[in-house]
């Protein structure tokens, strides 16, 4: 992550007089000019708010579903059929992680769903007293000529001991619309370097020494060895990655998040890839 630098001017001086110097011409500090991110997609935000269950009658009613959804509808930019593609696929990654039981194929489906799983309980328990809720947000954080990276969180509470929350990173490919997966822009036989470079990344970011497995220090992986997963994002030259709740460890040990910056990869760009400008 970024590590600010501090710069401490101390300036002193002895015993000089004002009129040594002559007056000082006062001049007008420039201003720094404002450089705009270019835009090489332009979307709206779509939003759903809704209430389900008895604070629908009676505002002062605990037994409530709230749902607050609010996603991007690119309208401008590549084709539209690559954008038809996009928009389709922003809200499948939604669908792939805000579900009950079975993966809904729209935001009226995975409504449905949750609000018959409450309308169920609270039937089946009058006394149930505990609101629900769904809240998921969903925007365009980065964009180039080539792609966006887009990040999704979503939170939910269907009771238990605790909510559900996630964060899920994509990025896509403005020329064919596909999610851009590592093979996308990454060489052949690129995982061992990468998955040994990043192995130390994520030990430095949680102190693991290399001499204590990851397993003893809270963290679940197949064979106890290291490995990436596929929800990451493009964002201002790095591949940013993100281990949910569960994902590889406890629900008290929290979320992972891990930055690797691409200018430490280049020999693992592929030339003919989405990012072989940074091959130049």
């Amino acid at each position: 992550m970024m590590k600010g630098r501090f710069l401490v001017l101390i300036l002193v001086i002895f015993g000089l007089h004002a009129c040594s110097f002559g007056t000082k011409e006062k001049k007008t500090p420039q201003e720094e000019p404002i450089v705009e991110q270019q835009t090489f997609v332009v979307y709206e935000m779509e939003s759903i708010d809704q209430k389900k269950g008895p604070c629908t009658i009676d505002e002062s009613s605990q037994t409530c579903l709230t749902i607050r959804i609010d996603y991007p509808l690119i309208n401008e930019g590549p084709t539209n059929e690559v954008l038809d593609t996009i928009n389709s696929k922003i809200r499948k990654d939604i669908f792939n992680y805000a579900f009950i039981n079975e993966t809904p194929g729209s935001f009226e489906e995975l409504i449905e769903e949750i609000s018959t799983e409450y309308k169920d309980v609270i039937t089946e328990f009058p006394d149930y007293k505990a609101a629900w809720s769904l809240e998921i947000s969903s925007d365009i954080i980065y964009q180039t000529e080539k792609f966006i990276s887009v990040a999704t969180t979503i939170f939910s509470y269907t009771g238990g001991a605790h909510p559900n929350s996630s964060l899920v990173y994509k990025s896509y490919d403005l020329n064919s619309g596909k999610a851009i997966e590592l093979e996308d822009i990454l060489i052949d036989n690129y995982k061992d370097e990468l998955y040994r470079s990043a192995e130390i990344e994520f030990r430095m970011n949680h102190e693991i020494p290399p001499s204590r497995s990851l397993s003893t220090a809270g963290f679940i992986f197949e064979n106890d060895e290291f490995r990436l997963n596929n929800n990451f994002a493009i964002i201002d030259n790095s591949l940013v990655f993100y281990f949910n709740d569960y994902e590889i460890a406890s629900y008290a040990q929290g979320p992972s998040e891990l930055e690797l910056k691409l200018t430490d990869y280049v020999n693992l760009i592929d030339e003919n890839g989405v990012l072989n400008d940074l091959k130049n």
